[in-house]
């Protein structure tokens, strides 16, 4: 692998350290089937929408709130009796908060005191009554799933017809608290990946970097809503109603508090006639297996990138490294798998590249008269150096180009290795979490840069890339003392900068280019030591 290789790669992650905080909110059309159900007028009584798109500040309310919790195997759920609502969500088995709260509930009574009725193992039923209506709202956490079945009953206790159109409160996303909630600390970098999804009858609204919201989010849309959602690094909320919804809105309360609610059609009911409103949701990691088996197309929560092709890349490793896992059921091992197979593949594309470098240093010294030649005219210099080129066959942009064309793997393989589940609380060797940095140290002072931590594997990575580096220098013929001036400086530049962008990196991400730069350095070190032999004979 030669410098214009190394510098393709620093683009990259450039690219990549950036990118999160930068995406701007993207839709993206999936036209789905969708039936129009009529309901009958009737004039006695109706109960209408809020038609307001701005955020309804919680009203101060009298009712003492008690809270009740579900403890399962996968989730701890909490309850609130105001609003008789499910109050917040902690994943168990990875110890897990997800920024979200008062989730279900009606909005013209999230503030009522609702009853507690019954509470078991895995299920609790809380109740709201007056003169004209009862609710029922009944919850069941799943014993040994990351699932939450939801149920509110809606009962006509008039003895007239009545019309009903509930909002209801879907979620509440919250990142006042965040820093300050025991394992919710998340750098800006993850931050960054938090996102909130709606997926609608015709299209996928997603909002990127999901800690700050503004007015201009505000909306509200007519609309069937398939299901709403809040994802993370690794984790998602996602909620589906099993009725018919009409449209739905989104509420910006404040810069850290963000609402989503949806409408239901009309419906209407007669004297003592009751309706059921179903939830289907699932709180739990980001792995395409577990959300396909619901069959509510869960999955296409999954996105790593807007752009389609940097996209696909991403996902394909995703499956390729899986498939590994089953192969050889080790995340490492699977890690250093796909760095073989991503290099073997990529490989003709680095010869290439290393073949055209080689080409234009050939003619470097003939370079260097037409320069000396032509010092005063750069146009005439500019033409005859093309005629060179086009009399050897060489294209100039040929040395670039291929590893133009490995930039979606190195985006893809970025974001496929950072985002997976799997690596969290994966061992493999010194390592003791595959996602975060592989700490074969923690010392109790703070040292400049490196921090309070020693990281083995980017110092690897620096010393790979520095003998890489150096071998490559071996078979790169220079003319100008300047130019050579300059390769001695990037021997040494370019492998510390790396070293430092990886240094905080997940580990299972810092394994891959590890291995990968491994196989580079061999590569180049076999390529100058024929080169030097050649010149020997």
């Amino acid at each position: 692998m030669e410098k214009r290789f190394i510098i393709a790669v620093m683009l990259s992650f450039l690219v990549l350290y950036f990118w999160s905080a930068t995406l701007p909110k993207s839709y993206q059309k999936n036209k789905l089937n969708s039936k129009n159900l009529s309901t009958e007028e009737v004039k006695n009584f109706n109960i209408s929408k809020n038609e307001s798109i701005e955020y309804e500040v919680e009203k101060m309310s009298q009712v003492s709130e008690k809270t009740e919790r579900i403890n399962t195997e996968k989730l701890k759920v909490e309850f609130s009796n105001v609003g008789g609502k499910i109050k917040n969500v902690q994943i168990n088995d990875y110890k897990a908060y997800l920024p979200i709260n008062n989730i279900l509930s009606i909005k013209e009574y999230e503030n009522k005191e609702f009853k507690l009725q019954e509470i078991t193992e895995n299920s609790i039923i809380y109740v709201y009554e007056n003169e004209d209506i009862e609710i029922i709202n009944k919850f069941n956490v799943s014993k040994n799933d990351y699932i939450v079945q939801s149920e509110c009953y809606y009962k006509n206790k008039l003895n007239y017809n009545k019309i009903i159109n509930l909002n209801f409160n879907i979620l509440n996303l919250d990142m006042s608290n965040l820093e300050n909630v025991q394992g919710a600390f998340a750098s800006n970098n993850e931050k960054s990946l938090y996102e909130y999804v709606i997926k609608t009858e015709n299209e996928f609204i997603r909002k990127n970097s999901a800690y700050k919201f503004s007015q201009k989010e505000i909306k509200s849309e007519k609309s069937s809503v398939n299901w709403v959602g809040f994802r993370n690094r690794y984790f998602c909320a996602l909620i589906k109603p099993e009725f018919k919804v009409t449209d739905y809105s989104i509420n910006v309360k404040n810069e850290k508090n963000l609402n989503i609610s949806i409408n239901t059609e009309k419906i209407n009911l007669e004297p003592n006639e009751a309706f059921s409103f179903k939830y289907f949701s699932f709180f739990g990691p980001e792995k395409v297996e577990l959300l396909k088996n619901y069959k509510h197309t869960f999955e296409e929560v999954k996105n790593y990138y807007n752009f389609s092709l940097f996209d696909a890349v991403a996902k394909l490793i995703y499956k390729i490294v899986h498939l590994n896992y089953k192969i050889i059921p080790n995340w490492g091992l699977s890690i250093i798998i796909l760095s073989i197979f991503i290099y073997f593949l990529t490989y003709p594309l680095t010869l290439k590249s290393m073949a055209s470098v080689k080409k234009m240093q050939a003619l470097q010294p003939k370079i260097a008269v037409l320069k000396e030649k032509h010092k005063n005219n750069p146009q005439k210099l500019q033409i005859e150096q093309m005629e060179l080129f086009k009399k050897n066959k060489i294209n100039p942009a040929s040395g670039c180009l291929p590893m133009l064309l490995q930039m979606p793997v190195f985006l893809g393989l970025y974001q496929a290795l950072w985002r997976d589940v799997s690596f969290k609380g994966a061992k493999f060797l010194w390592i003791k979490d595959l996602s975060e940095p592989d700490r074969l140290f923690v010392f109790n002072f703070q040292l400049p840069i490196v921090g309070n931590e020693l990281n083995l594997l980017p110092i690897i990575m620096i010393v790979l890339m520095y003998f890489q580096q150096k071998n490559t220098s071996v078979n790169m013929a220079t003319v100008d003392a300047a130019q050579a001036q300059q390769q001695k400086i990037m021997t040494f530049v370019m492998p510390i900068f790396l070293g430092v962008i990886f240094y905080k990196f997940a580990s299972g991400l810092s394994l891959y280019f590890t291995m990968f730069y491994a196989f580079s350095a061999i590569t180049q070190w076999k390529t100058s030591k024929i080169s030097v032999e050649t010149r020997d004979t």
